[in-house]
C-alpha cells in the first residue's frame, strides 16, 4: 500500500499545506492594507461562504481558478495591482471556488481502493495544515513580505493539477461515483452544536493576523508560529478526562491567558488550545454518530456533511460577526468579545442535543 499511496499522500499534503500557506498569508496581507476589522472579517467569511456554493465539480478548473488567484495575490503582495483591499478580497473568493469545485472529484481519486482511506486523507490535511503555517512563519523573512509565500503555494499546486489534467483522470472525473462522498452543500439540516463551534472558531480566527500585527506588534513570522502552535496542538491531541463544559471553559481560560504572557508564552498557548479544540471536534463526531445509529438516522458521511456544513455557516456568521462587532467596539475588545463567547459555549453546549433544523 505505502508504494501505490505514495503519490496520492504526496499530492494531498502538497495541495492541504499550499492551501494552509495561502490562507494566513492572504490574511497576513489584507491586515496590512487596511485595520478596519469589518473589512479583515470579510476574507474568511467569503472563503468559508464558497463551500456552501453549488459548484458543478470539477478538478482541473478548479486548481487552474486556484492557482489565477494565487497569482492575483502575489501581483497584490509585489504593489503591481495597488493597495486596495479588494484585490486580495477578489484573489481569495476565486482561491476559494476553485477549491469546492476542485475538492470532492479529488478525494474521490484519493480514496479509491488501494490509495488511501480517510483517517490516513485527515491526517495528512493536519499535517499539511501545520506545514503551511511553518511555511508562513518561514518565507516571510525572504522578501519581509508575502511574496514568496504565495509563489511557494502556486508552486505547491502544480504537481496536482499535472495529476487532474491526465486523461486517465478526466475520464474517471467524469464517470458516476457509485458511492459518492456527501458534501456539506448538498447536506440536509444543520447540526446546532457544529454551527457553534464554527461561529466560535470562526470569530476566533477571522481577526488574528490584524490582531498580531495591530495589538501584539508582531510580524508575519508570530502570525505563522501561532498557527502552526495551534494545528500542532490539534495534531497531537490525545483523550482529555474533561466534561464538556471544560473544554470549552478551558479554551476561554487560554484564550485570556495570552494577554498575561510575554509574547512567546502566548503562543505556546495555541498548542493545549488545539488540543482542546481537536478533544471538542471528536466528542461531537462520537455523539452524533451515536446519536444516527440509535434514530437509524442516515449514514456516517452524511452526518459528516451535516457537521461541515453547519461548521461553514457558524464560521461565515462568526467572521461577520466579529468584523462588525470589533468595527463598533474597536479591536482591543475582541479578545473580550471571544472570550465571552466560549464561555458561553461552556455553558449552553453541554447541555444541547444535536439537532437539525
Amino acid at each position: 500500500m505505502i508504494d501505490r499511496a505514495a503519490l496520492p499522500s504526496f499530492l494531498w499534503f502538497s495541495q492541504r499545506t499550499a492551501q494552509s500557506l495561502s490562507g494566513a498569508s492572504a490574511g497576513w496581507l489584507l491586515s496590512g492594507l487596511t485595520q478596519a476589522p469589518l473589512v479583515n472579517g470579510l476574507l474568511p467569511a467569503l472563503s468559508v461562504s464558497t463551500t456552501l456554493l453549488p459548484l458543478r465539480p470539477r478538478a482541473r478548473f478548479g486548481l487552474v481558478l486556484q492557482v489565477v488567484g494565487l497569482l492575483v495575490l502575489l501581483a497584490v503582495a509585489l504593489k503591481r495591482l495597488g493597495p486596495s483591499p479588494v484585490w486580495p478580497l477578489l484573489a481569495s473568493g476565486l482561491v476559494g471556488v476553485g477549491r469546492t469545485a476542485s475538492v470532492l472529484p479529488l478525494q474521490r481519486w484519493l480514496l479509491a481502493p488501494r490509495r488511501l482511506n480517510l483517517p490516513w486523507l485527515q491526517r495528512l490535511g493536519d499535517a499539511g495544515g501545520l506545514a503551511g503555517s511553518l511555511l508562513t512563519a518561514l518565507l516571510f523573512p525572504l522578501l519581509r513580505n508575502t511574496a514568496p509565500q504565495f509563489a511557494v503555494a502556486a508552486l505547491l499546486l502544480m504537481p496536482v493539477l499535472l495529476v487532474v489534467s491526465s486523461p486517465r483522470f478526466q475520464l474517471r472525473e467524469g464517470a458516476t461515483p457509485t458511492a459518492p462522498l456527501a458534501t456539506p452543500v448538498a447536506a440536509a439540516g444543520i447540526d446546532l452544536r457544529g454551527g457553534f463551534q464554527g461561529l466560535l472558531f470562526g470569530g476566533l480566527f477571522a481577526l488574528l493576523p490584524l490582531w498580531v500585527r495591530a495589538i501584539g506588534g508582531g510580524s508575519c513570522v508570530d502570525f505563522g508560529l501561532v498557527l502552526a502552535a495551534y494545528g500542532l496542538g490539534r495534531i497531537l491531541s490525545l483523550p482529555l478526562p474533561l466534561p464538556g463544559w471544560g473544554l470549552y471553559g478551558g479554551m476561554a481560560v487560554l484564550l485570556q491567558a495570552t494577554t498575561w504572557l510575554p509574547a512567546w508564552g502566548a503562543t505556546a498557548l495555541f498548542v493545549p488550545l488545539g488540543a482542546l479544540a481537536a478533544g471538542s471536534d471528536v466528542r461531537q463526531v462520537a455523539a452524533l454518530s451515536d446519536a444516527a445509529k440509535a434514530d437509524d438516522a442516515g449514514d456516517t458521511a452524511a452526518q459528516l456533511a451535516r457537521i461541515d456544513r453547519s461548521r461553514a455557516i457558524g464560521s461565515l456568521v462568526g467572521s461577520l460577526a466579529l468584523g462588525a462587532g470589533t468595527q463598533i467596539l474597536g479591536l482591543t475588545n475582541a479578545r473580550i468579545l471571544i472570550v465571552a463567547a466560549f464561555l458561553l459555549a461552556a455553558v449552553l453546549l453541554p447541555h444541547r442535543r444535536n439537532a437539525a433544523a
